[in-house]
């Protein structure tokens, strides 16, 4: 194994961890100090968690790519960790000043999940895959140890 190949596939396994600080960093700050958007700060921001979540789990289906072929007990590891981090997240934010834990911002991370989770169902784990399937497949062809030598699992 070339030395670029065990980079990047080290890369794309430790972004989800990566990104999981980002978030904690994110929901230690006032809702108001990391930028304000006017008139519609609330709204954007609120919408954020559909897309926050989502990246997470689209993060970990990529890091377990890297291994071989999506399993879908895999796939369920990627949803309850994502989910799981959802709710340590809105845990993390009722100690936070100007913050606080809301159960309606879950169902929204848990959604930007879900939203996700079909997507890569109907694109990847269809006996007939799209392009985006293709792509998917892809990087374990190319990231897995025995890239190319993996069976379904």
């Amino acid at each position: 194994m070339s030395l670029g190949l065990w980079v990047t596939r080290s890369i794309i396994r430790v972004l989800p961890l990566s990104y999981m600080i980002f978030i904690w960093f994110l929901s230690s700050q006032p809702s108001h100090s990391v930028i304000d958007l006017g008139f519609y700060d609330s709204l954007i921001k609120e919408s954020l968690h559909l897309v926050e979540f989502a990246i997470l789990y689209g993060l970990l289906v990529l890091a377990f790519l890297t291994g071989g072929p999506l399993s879908p007990r895999e796939n369920k590891i990627a949803i309850i960790i994502s989910v799981a981090y959802a709710f340590v997240d809105e845990f993390h934010q009722s100690f936070i000043p100007s913050r606080s834990a809301s159960v309606i911002d879950l169902i929204k991370d848990t959604a930007g999940v879900a939203l996700v989770w079909f997507f890569i169902k109907q694109t990847y784990f269809r006996k007939e895959q799209s392009k985006i399937g293709r792509f998917l497949s892809a990087i374990t062809d190319r990231l897995a140890p025995e890239a190319g030598q993996h069976g379904s699992k």
